[in-house]
């Protein structure tokens, strides 16, 4: 399959080619046919957009649309039909690289020079001067375009002469410039945002490209919540192709990958746990996001080491103008954010803190139980001329679970701290260059005591477990634009990573053992190139070919992967888009979590000598179609090749056995293949917004399941996202959210037997009559029941002052109370000595309020 998949892309590469090359030639020699003799000029121009893929630009000044004109009944080309229609008009016809143009006869001069000058700068929002992610930069007479990169840049080679730009932002009021190009030339853009406050909102997702959905803050806001937060993560879930782990948890899972094949970025820095509360939120707080950007195919070329998917998550840079920000209060946790200017319209600062509060609520009445979650981020930024910039952002977070009874205890602690300085210049007016220096760090760590029941307190027996990761890096990465056409990327990176895979340290009362499962300190290398360039061929054709290179070494082993990424996207008529993708990535860690029945703990584990790096190859097709009275549909099928996806053997648990982590670690393939569906609507007031995803996933071991394919944990075949907005004015929002989802595939043990001295060590069920060892004959051969559900939310907004925003926010989550079986547990039965399977269930009719004030 992985060959057939590679000649589908050679002849997709092929295909392109050609039609670029067909595009390109002499447009005005095409064939062409006309379907009447007689019409208006208008109506030649419309019969030749439907019938030949030509694109032609003229402006409504020039050229009289409503003249009738008649053929003389010899024309066969393009170039004949416009030259006999347009015979009267005192206009010229021209071909320019890719396109006709139809022009004044003293503007001819000027759209036959080649591009020779530069506009570039940046986009910003008018108050706080933040830089706008994915703004667009279009001029009209050219019907030529590009947008802003992650630091609000834009940069276009231009004909000498005047010109119209215009820029636009979803939620923003567009900004007109009347440009007469005679040098290179630099405009920054502010542009206004149509809500009062001096808030970066959007309506809806931006559709900038078919290769990524890109988030706002409105996008995230406006979806249902859980206990009164709003998560980009649980936010990506309503996206077709997407599923929650488990459900109510923000762990997400794109077509048929695991949650650790999901790249999270936040400014530009790996995060591995992304998880706060146990997947309840996640570690990206909502009061620092700017945007967001999701990717699950036709991966760019920069990233890397992740099969999956990519969320790229940006934070705010901080007001330049006006000190600022946001306080929340929940019913589990509180946060507030502040930013400001330390030097005015030159440097700014943002700060902002969560944490919960409700464990401060029962510690005076018990100390048996407790979690809590705190993270901080920080960002500052500093113009030092018009040319250059330095960001410093710092991210830091840490969970607790514990719990205390008479004679065990159990405390479980994880956390990530990331930080990094960029330095963005402008080297050229065609060039930009972004270099990064950053380190990311997560650390988990398990303890469990048990204590003597003997009239002392002493301490018997206590286990602690550790897994750590330390990466440094640092990268360098250029935008170069030489003119509308091209925009090409391009870089390097070097990470050194430090890890602590897994450590067992057991101590008994009167002696202590270090199982050293770990190989004390293992250290790895990794080196990237990569490259790309966006295409534009003509007003219908963008082609997007890359490369990325990777190489992952020590002394004992070294890995490479050239991973071709080819995506391209053909606009049939003004509504309709075809596009596609062929995506190969690889991916040097491996995240493993237990297969069987029960709660999925998780640890990442380095490719080693012993274990290979993951591969996979992804080819999507797609088509999409919108239209004026904001009706949209998209229909996409993939096909995913994976090799070497990893698990741990069949009942091993890595802190409950002696046997070191690359022994318990199995290899094998897999694959998935699917069909997604989405469709948008707004009708006044009403929005609504749902997708359909029908997909199979599979997995296949030498050593499982007799060497025979098995459906993957979550391999589900249905997968419903609806959600209904309703905003009748900016007071007042309110959501219903439905989702339904097929159950995931478990595995149970076939045969249980006795085992009092655990023996074999593993997966051991403590009952009345001792320990029991299972044994497992297939793999995921049951399943769970479907899970669905409906979460509804209402907002009430009130404007204070000008600046000042109250928001009050009521919902329940899970409306109807249906008991979604999230996890299993196989117990044996004292009375009987017979073993009984219970559905654990909760986050039943959840309400919630919360409040937020923006100042």
């Amino acid at each position: 399959m992985r060959k057939k998949l590679r000649y589908v892309f050679v002849l997709c590469l092929i295909v392109a080619a050609f039609q670029a090359t067909a595009q390109n030639g002499r447009l005005l020699e095409v064939a062409y046919v006309p379907t009447f003799s007689e019409g208006t000029i208008e109506a030649y121009l419309a019969d030749i957009h439907d019938k030949v893929p030509v694109p032609i630009s003229y402006s409504t000044s020039s050229v009289s649309l409503t003249t009738l004109v008649r053929l003389r009944g010899n024309e066969r080309t393009v170039g004949e039909v416009l030259n006999s229609i347009l015979v009267d008009q005192k206009v010229s016809v021209i071909e320019r690289e890719d396109k006709i143009l139809i022009v004044s006869r003293d503007s001819r001069k000027k759209y036959l020079r080649s591009e020779a000058f530069v506009i570039n700068g940046y986009i910003k929002e008018e108050n706080s001067k933040e830089a706008l992610i994915g703004a667009t930069v279009y001029v009209a007479g050219l019907q030529a375009g590009t947008v802003t990169n992650n630091y609000g840049f834009y940069s276009m080679a231009l004909p000498e002469g005047d010109h119209k730009i215009v820029c636009n932002y979803l939620g923003f009021r567009p900004d007109t410039l009347l440009v007469s190009l005679k040098r290179d030339t630099r405009k920054d853009f502010f542009l206004t945002s149509d809500n009062k406050l001096a808030e970066i909102k959007v309506t809806q997702k931006g559709k900038e490209s078919h290769d990524r959905t890109h988030f706002q803050l409105n996008d995230i806001e406006g979806s249902p919540a859980l206990l009164g937060e709003n998560d980009i993560l649980r936010t990506i879930q309503n996206t077709a192709g997407v599923q929650a782990s488990t459900d109510g948890m923000t762990n997400i899972l794109v077509r048929g990958g695991d949650p650790g094949q999901n790249l999270y970025l936040l400014d530009g820095v790996p995060v591995y746990y992304a998880d706060h509360i146990l997947g309840l939120t996640s570690v990206f707080n909502l009061d620092a996001i700017k945007s967001v950007d999701f990717y699950k195919d036709a991966f760019p070329a920069r990233f890397g080491g992740r099969l999956a998917s990519v969320i790229d998550v940006n934070t705010k840079d901080g007001d330049m103008e006006r000190i600022g920000g946001q306080f929340n209060m929940g019913l589990v946790k509180s946060s507030l954010s502040l930013e400001g200017p330390i030097i005015k319209d030159r440097a700014s600062v943002m700060l902002s803190a969560r944490r919960t509060w409700i464990d401060a609520l029962w510690r005076p009445f018990t100390d048996d139980l407790g979690f809590n979650f705190y993270d901080i981020n920080g960002k500052a930024n500093y113009i030092v001329n018009k040319n250059n910039r330095l960001y410093l952002s710092i991210y830091t977070g840490r969970d607790r679970v514990s719990t205390k009874a008479t004679l065990d205890e159990f405390d479980m602690r994880w956390g990530n701290l990331i930080g990094s300085a960029k330095w963005t210049s402008i080297i050229d007016p065609k060039l930009f260059v972004n270099t990064i220096l950053t380190y990311s760090k997560f650390n988990f760590q398990l303890r469990e005591g048990q204590f003597s029941s003997f009239g002392d307190t002493g301490k018997v027996s206590f286990n602690t477990g550790r897994s750590s990761i330390n990466d440094y890096s640092g990268k360098v990465q250029l935008h170069y634009y030489p003119n509308l056409k091209h925009h090409v990327e391009a870089g390097v990176n070097y990470t050194y990573s430090d890890f602590n895979p897994i450590s067992v340290v057991s101590e008994q009362q009167f002696t202590t053992m270090d199982f050293n499962l770990n190989i004390n300190r293992f250290q790895s290398n990794e080196v990237t190139l990569f490259a790309e360039d966006e295409i534009k061929v003509g007003s219908r054709w963008i082609l997007r070919p890359g490369l990325h290179w990777a190489t992952w070494f020590n002394a004992d082993y070294n890995y490479s992967a050239l991973q071709p990424r080819m995506y391209t996207a053909y606009k049939l008529a003004s509504n309709h888009t075809i596009y596609g993708s062929f995506t190969q990535m690889a991916q040097y860690l491996h995240y493993i979590n237990n297969n069987n029945f029960g709660i999925p703990v998780g640890f990442y584990l380095p490719s080693t000598s012993r274990i290979a790096p993951e591969e996979a190859l992804l080819g999507t097709l797609g088509y999409t179609a919108n239209f004026p009275w904001k009706f949209e549909y998209n229909v996409e099928v993939y096909y995913k090749d994976i090799l070497n996806t990893t698990t741990f053997d069949a009942g091993k648990d890595p802190f409950a056995s002696n046997i070191g982590w690359e022994d318990q670690v199995v290899q094998g393939k897999g694959w998935s293949y699917g069909a997604e569906f989405s469709v948008k609507q707004s009708v006044g007031p009403f929005h609504f917004d749902g997708a359909y995803t029908w997909s199979w996933a599979w997995r296949k071991f030498a050593s499982l399941n007799n060497g025979q394919s098995f459906p993957y944990r979550y391999d589900r075949r249905h997968n419903i996202k609806a959600l209904l907005t309703y905003e009748p004015n900016k007071r007042f929002s309110a959501t219903a959210n439905w989702m339904y989802m097929s159950g995931e595939a478990i595995t149970l043990p076939d045969q249980i037997s006795p085992d009092l001295e655990n023996n074999l060590g593993v997966n051991v069920q403590q009952g009345s009559n001792g320990g029991y060892t299972y044994n497992f004959s297939s793999v995921n051969d049951y399943r769970l029941p479907p899970i669905h559900r409906l979460d509804v939310g209402f907002n009430f907004r009130k404007q204070k002052r000008r600046y000042m925003e109250r928001t009050w926010s009521f919902g329940v989550y899970n409306l109807y109370g249906r008991q979604n079986v999230m996890y299993v547990e196989l117990t044996s039965v004292a009375s009987t000595n017979e073993f009984q399977l219970t559905g654990i269930s909760f986050l039943q009719f959840v309400p919630y309020v919360n409040y937020k004030l923006r100042f």
